[in-house]
């Protein structure tokens, strides 16, 4: 039976710990960086992450790093992307999410001292940091991603905390590998097993235990098996669909047995790590786009694809469009707890998803009469209420995802219509009850949207 994580807890303490773990970076941290900080932790603001993040910083600025960030400068340059006006003009910010995003796997690796870090995230000001955006491959934002490095050798246990109201559905998914370093594949790796809440036991107070080791689960609940030899990437996503109201889960992690514990990495050592991250997942993700993106026909929707792990359905491509042209997409939701509209940057990189509307879901989304739902991606703004705002780029990628679906679902259905059309033909070509904005309620929505994803910095 399908529920959502809504049991009352009490707010995540983090009590004198902060303040020393701040104090431990703002020595390195510019004056101009400084931002003002939430005014009490929540579930990602954990001493961990926070110190994660400083290093993350030092290690983004270092030799190591820079070198590779304009090795994939040039190696986008190089691609036919870099070639057309909107790939050219967003090389830089994405080889520096990219970089981010390497980074943050290389600081988590360490499986003796196993972190839950909070990735994939937008640019965000907290603790003193300024801290930027990392993430690739058409990220999603109605997702709170975490990641936590394994070793099939050791034992974890992972204890996890609800906040009412939570995410409409808490996901664990085990793969083999780093996303981008292994052969090249659809999902971008090979998925070894998944947990979601439907099928966990979660206590009436929303607490929760989780343990991951080699041995069969023999009984215990909330057990995810994973092999005895290798490192593994667990990937957690919250996923919300009310950004206003749903907060993320409280994780934290303890390596309970295992091999005797290595020393801790040094710094220098996780940026010549990150570094050769970088120079893996750069080359892979533009393959990996060249290969299973660019080869569909551009301005197209397709039937989506049924994910593995119980991941719903997804479907993706990429868009082209004229300065005075518009493209319709009509979807159906097919009961799907969420249905979630993202589109990026021609390397795979989110357009801002904070303070303009880059991503919608069902939620934020206006419906038509009959339930579906109409969306209009346009370089400038139509003055529709669902409106998918590049920017005001032209061009990049876009995915769909429909996630919690019931059974007998039929992804056959999902799309309804999709056309481009030129700007003075877009009224017309909408649905009659098409919800339009003035200006002003733009920025509001906006505004909204912006104050809306800083919960997750609190909560």
């Amino acid at each position: 039976m399908r529920h959502h994580l809504t049991a009352s807890i009490a707010p995540v303490a983090l009590g004198a710990l902060m303040p020393a773990v701040v104090s431990a970076f703002l020595l390195t941290t510019p004056v101009a960086a400084m931002a003002a900080a939430p005014a009490t932790g929540g579930a990602l603001a954990t001493p961990r992450q926070i110190a994660l993040e400083a290093s993350a910083l030092r290690i983004l600025a270092s030799a190591p790093m820079q070198a590779e960030i304009r090795r994939v400068e040039a190696l986008y340059a190089a691609d036919p992307q870099g070639a057309t006006a909107t790939g050219r003009a967003t090389i830089k910010r994405a080889a520096e999410s990219i970089a981010m995003a390497a980074i943050q796997y290389a600081i988590g690796e360490d499986t003796d001292r196993p972190a839950v870090l909070w990735v994939v995230n937008a640019p965000h000001a907290w603790f003193g940091m300024q801290v930027p955006r990392s993430g690739y491959g058409i990220d999603n934002p109605d997702n709170v991603y975490r990641n936590i490095m394994v070793d099939g050798a050791a034992r974890y246990e992972i204890r996890g905390q609800v906040k009412r109201p939570g995410p409409a559905e808490l996901h664990f998914e085990l793969r083999d590998s780093i996303p981008g370093t292994a052969a090249m594949a659809a999902e971008g790796g090979k998925q070894l097993g998944t947990l979601r809440n439907d099928a966990m036991q979660i206590a009436a107070d929303g607490s929760f235990t989780i343990t991951l080791d080699s041995a069969p689960a023999n009984g215990r609940p909330n057990h995810m098996q994973m092999p005895a030899e290798g490192k593994f990437l667990l990937i957690v996503r919250d996923l919300f669909t009310d950004w206003k109201t749903q907060n993320p889960v409280a994780l934290e992690i303890d390596r309970v047995a295992g091999p005797a514990v290595a020393p801790a990495p040094s710094e220098e050592a996780m940026a010549r790590r990150a570094a050769q991250l970088l120079s893996q997942i750069a080359p892979y993700w533009v393959a990996y786009d060249n290969q299973y993106v660019f080869t569909k026909p551009v301005n197209h929707i397709g039937t989506p694809r049924v994910r593995p792990g119980g991941r719903g359905f997804s479907t993706g491509g990429h868009f082209s469009l004229a300065a005075d042209e518009a493209w319709i997409v009509t979807l159906r939701s097919l009961g799907a707890v969420s249905l979630g509209f993202q589109i990026t940057d021609p390397w795979g990189v989110a357009y801002d998803y904070v303070g303009r509307t880059s991503s919608l879901n069902t939620a934020q989304a206006r419906p038509n009469a009959d339930g579906s739902y109409t969306f209009v991606i346009s370089a400038r703004d139509p003055g529709v209420y669902n409106w998918l705002d590049p920017e005001g780029y032209a061009a990049g990628l876009y995915a769909v995802r429909w996630q919690s679906l019931p059974p007998g679902a039929a992804p056959e259905a999902a799309v309804k219509e999709s056309k481009v059309v030129s700007f003075d033909q877009l009224k017309q070509a909408l649905p009659p009850e098409t919800r339009f904005i003035t200006p002003a309620e733009r920025k509001a929505q906006q505004k909204e949207r912006s104050r809306s994803h800083q919960r997750r910095l609190e909560q």
